[in-house]
Parts: structure tokens; sequence; C-alpha cells
């Protein structure tokens, strides 16, 4: 149990020494780019501060790899890790870094809504007036998108507002709205005449045609971007399942790597494992950040058995 309370206070010292390092230099980079800015100073440095937690945010698991980097490097600084090796059996050394991979996987496949977050506290914070008067609505369900956006909304001047709605399916529009005619009665939004594309034919339509939105709730909300898909919690999330099997595999493949017998040594160098890791992330961005439409899903499943078969290779040779 010493020898495992030791390997976390190693590895929270690398992860904490990586992850003040890279926020400074990702800190400097954004207070130079904002400080062009027509804003305060004190406004720049926290959006300098939000800039550089959404860019740790992307990078989740290079900093993972990073952190590792250094922990491997202390561990084999004094040759400890050889001692390690000695006395933990493998399954003793899954139990430790099982924790810290799980939280990287749980905090990688949630990125999307963590940076979605920061972005939101960045709007609100160098917004003009009390509240945004742009909105974009997105509702997904399967392969359909819908997309709806609001410009210039303002409850008592509609005059110079725009509506705009997108609907997608497959990444491909099928019908396009547009309107500058609106008008606010009764609580609903009505255009008094709009433009439609649809199957590939732009027509005007000369006639009313009601919005059921919330304008009130909309113009409170301080966030630009409001994703109002709903969520059905009965239905088991596959892809979701699959994100999460593939990095926690993923990134215990890469641990066992950084600790395989053949790189414990203080003189052995750790480039093979850093090129592998490296790889096998960029492998990861490919697979999952993609423009197929056609046989994702069966792509995503196979890139999880690879990765799978990976892990088991990298455990059987310990």
């Amino acid at each position: 149990m010493r020898i495992i309370n030791f390997l976390y206070l190693k590895y929270a010292l690398s992860l904490l020494i990586c992850l003040f390092s890279s926020f400074v230099v990702f800190f400097i980079f954004s207070l130079i780019s904002n400080l062009s800015e027509d804003y305060s100073f004190n406004i720049i440095l926290v959006l300098s501060s939000l800039n550089s937690l959404q860019i740790l945010t992307y990078v989740s698991a290079f900093i993972f790899l990073i952190s590792l980097i250094l922990f491997s490097i202390f561990l084999r600084s004094r040759n400890e890790i050889i001692i390690i090796k000695s006395y933990l059996r493998i399954n003793k050394y899954i139990m430790f870094f099982l924790p810290i991979v799980l939280l990287f996987s749980i905090f990688e496949v949630n990125k999307k809504d963590i940076v979605t977050f920061l972005e939101d506290n960045k709007t609100n914070l160098v917004k003009v007036g009390d509240k945004l008067k742009s909105k974009i609505l997105i509702n997904e369900f399967d392969n359909r998108k819908n997309i709806t956006i609001l410009k210039n909304v303002d409850l008592n001047n509609f005059e110079e507002a725009e509506y705009r709605s997108y609907n997608i399916l497959n990444k491909e529009i099928k019908m396009a709205e547009f309107s500058n005619e609106l008008i606010y009665s009764n609580d609903k939004l009505i255009l008094k005449n709009y433009t439609q594309y649809k199957n590939n034919v732009i027509k005007n339509i000369n006639k009313k045609k009601i919005i059921n939105l919330d304008i009130i709730g909309l113009i409170s909300q301080g966030s630009l971007v409001r994703d109002t898909t709903i969520k059905n919690n009965s239905i088991i999330d596959f892809k979701l399942i699959n994100l999460i099997i593939f990095f926690t595999f993923l990134l215990s493949h890469i641990f066992l790597n950084f600790f395989n017998t053949k790189y414990v040594g203080s003189k052995q160098s750790l480039r093979d494992p850093i090129l592998m890791s490296i790889s096998t992330l960029i492998y990861s961005f490919l697979i999952f950040n993609n423009s197929l439409t056609s046989y994702r899903q069966e792509f995503e499943l196979i890139a999880s058995m690879i990765v799978l078969m990976l892990f088991f290779k990298a455990y059987l040779n310990e």
C-alpha cells in the first residue's frame, strides 16, 4: 500500500508540473493575442485564462502523455522503477493506474461539453449590454440536425431581426428558411414572409409562419449557443460506451508501454514508447474526428478492438 501511495504522490507531482507549465505557455500566447482587443485589462486576463483552459481541455490526452513522461523520468532517475516492478505484480500495477486512466477517459469523452461551458463564460464576459442579441439553437436526432439562428433579437425592436433555419440530414442541407420580416405578438414569433430552400429550389413564400420558440427565455439566457436536443436516458448510448472503452484501453496501453521491461533502465531511451503513444493518439483523433457518414460506427468499433488487442499484448508481455 505504501508503494501505491508513493506512486500516486509521484504522479500527482508530474501532473501538476505538466498542467502548470502548459497553462502558463497557453496563457502567454492567449494574452498576447488578446491584448489587441478593446477590453479592459482585467477582462483580457480572464479571457486568456479561459482560453488556456479550453486548450488544455482539447489536448487532455496529450497532457496525460506528457505527465506520464515526467512520471517515468522521475522514477527512472533513481532507479525506483526497477524496485517497484520487482515488488508489484502486474495486477497491482493496473489497480494503481486504472483510476487515473478512467478519470482521463471520462474527461476525454465529455470535453465537448466542458469546452462549450467555457465558451459560454467567455461570451458572457465580452457581451455588450446585459443580454446577447444573437442565439443559435441546435437540435440533433440520429442523423438529423436542426439549426436555428436568431440575429439582432430585441423585444423592443424587431426591425433588424433575422431568422435562419437549417434542416440537415447526413451532413447535407435538406431545407433552409430565411426571413428578416419578423414580428413578436402574444408571446409568439411570427414570420411575415420568408424564403425557403427545398429540393434544390429556392422560392419566396408570402404567408405568415409561426415559430414555436420561447423568445423571452432565450433572451434571458446568457449563452450564445443552446443545445435543445432531447436526450433519451432510457436508450443505451453505444457510441459513448465505445468511446469510454476505447480511451480506457488506449491510455492503459500507453501506461504499460512506458513501464515495459525494455525501458525501465535509466540509460534506456524513451523514444520508442513516446513515438508509439503519439501515433496512437493521432490515430484516435483521426478515427473520432472525421467526416465519414458511411460505416462510421463500424470504424470506431474496429478501432476499439485494435486498442483492446494492443493492451492485452502489452499486458501479456508484462
